[in-house]
């Protein structure tokens, strides 16, 4: 197990969503991935989004207006 990292920098929503969603998808309970981000909505919306699906979330604001989702994957 092990952290992966997803780059969506300069991708607006839903596209970060649905790239998150595959990786999701093909890791294993209690494997991690980092999002970066720089846009609004996919800061709002994928943190949502994993919650529901009862992941546990966490968010690091690394700049001004770029951001780190740690997602992990808890089912």
């Amino acid at each position: 197990m092990g952290d992966q990292i997803l780059d969506c920098m300069g991708e607006a929503c839903p596209i970060p969503l649905i790239k998150v969603e595959k990786k999701l998808a093909q890791m294993k309970k209690g494997e991690t991935l980092i999002v970066e981000i720089d846009h609004n909505c996919a800061m709002t919306n994928i943190p949502e989004w994993a919650r529901k699906k009862g992941y546990k979330v966490e968010i690091r604001e690394i700049y001004f207006g770029e951001w780190e989702i740690v997602i992990t994957k808890t089912r």
